[in-house]
């Protein structure tokens, strides 16, 4: 039997947070950091030390210690004390709480782009042989050519002896949320990268279940899934990692917000296309988003709504011709607005019809 108000008081859950692979910067008696439970665009996640809590005002998740182990494992709370309890006090490298200017950095930034890529080219690899991984992946209509395209993997066991093996720092590898201590963070996950010059440079990790959280990002700004790779003038804005790897499946030029935050950096990203196709979720969530990036983005932008009982891309996907589906769909938007580029979108989806 652990004795829990022990367990809250030796580990202060801001060093528990840093020791986990988050980065958190002093705001008067707080912490704020990008929210390792939901995709976060911008801080929303709050560390309060006085009340030994945290809240995010992202994705409303809370509590103490022991539930941010709970959920950052994808454990009950009695393994969730377990844990804690097997551990010595997890106090990070310069304690953020003895220093409150302290942000504790990548040892060796460097590196950090070598460590992603050595990360999924890794578990690009290991993804072959997992066959739960495989068909999961074919359930959600992935098909191997995209798969490889996209340098899908799955998280196994053995990333921490390949970038000893590279001579990597394990530090920087911690401050990116890939290790957190001996742990390695994404093993179970699906493996999904950003490429730029088809070099991985940032990576989300889905469950194969529906845990929370089901994603779990590294710990860099969020980009615009995919957006390297979209040449021409149009481009289909989805919501989430699965939305996108369907538009690619369906070889439509598409880009993924990784969630329904909008922020400037993405607004001055999207700028650079003449039409703008939104095909966010339905739910009131992807209703607010699209309704910001139409006021953000003016003309250029064009509401795409999806066929009656289509939640979303990947959602219409496992529909007969969702892809057909979703083109007619994008060339009835475009006409609503008198827009030349459908084509530019129709022309690339070529898999679709």
């Amino acid at each position: 039997m652990y004795d829990t108000d022990t367990i809250r008081r030796d580990h202060p859950i801001a060093d528990v947070a840093v020791a986990s692979g988050l980065q958190l910067r002093p705001s008067g008696g707080r912490f704020t950091g990008l929210c390792p439970f939901h995709g976060d665009s911008r801080p929303s996640f709050v560390v309060y030390p006085a009340t030994r809590s945290y809240y995010c005002f992202g994705c409303g998740a809370g509590g103490d210690v022991i539930d941010f182990v709970a959920r950052l494992n994808g454990v009950a709370f009695k393994e969730a004390v377990a844990l804690l309890a097997g551990t010595p006090s997890l106090m990070a490298p310069a304690s953020i709480l003895r220093d409150p200017n302290a942000v504790v950095p990548p040892v060796h930034p460097g590196q950090a782009p070598a460590i992603v890529e050595t990360a999924v080219a890794f578990y690009h690899a290991r993804l072959w042989s997992h066959l739960e991984a495989l068909d999961y992946l074919t359930a959600r209509g992935m098909g191997e050519a995209t798969i490889r395209r996209c340098r899908l993997g799955f998280g196994t066991p053995g990333l921490a002896r390949e970038l000893e093996g590279r001579g990597l720092d394990f530090d920087t590898a911690r401050s990116l949320g890939l290790l957190a201590g001996d742990r390695e963070c994404f093993v179970g996950r699906i493996i999904i990268p950003d490429c730029h010059g088809g070099r991985a440079t940032w990576l989300t990790g889905r469950r194969l279940d529906e845990r929370e959280p089901r994603y779990l990002n590294l710990q860099q700004e969020k980009p615009l899934l995919g957006l390297d790779r979209i040449q021409g003038p149009a481009v289909v804005v989805t919501e989430g990692p699965f939305d996108w790897l369907t538009a690619v499946e369906w070889g439509i030029p598409a880009t993924a917000l990784l969630g329904t935050r909008v922020s400037s950096r993405t607004e001055q990203q999207l700028h650079r296309f003449e039409r703008v196709y939104l095909a966010l979720d339905g739910d009131a969530a992807g209703r607010e988003a699209t309704s910001e990036l139409l006021d953000r983005l003016g003309e250029r932008a064009i509401p795409v709504t999806l066929p009656s009982g289509a939640a979303d891309l990947n959602d219409l996907h496992r529909q007969p011709d969702g892809g057909a589906a979703f083109l007619r769909c994008v060339r009835q938007a475009a006409d609503r607005q008198g827009s030349p580029c459908a084509a530019a979108v129709g022309a690339s989806g070529q898999r679709a019809a």
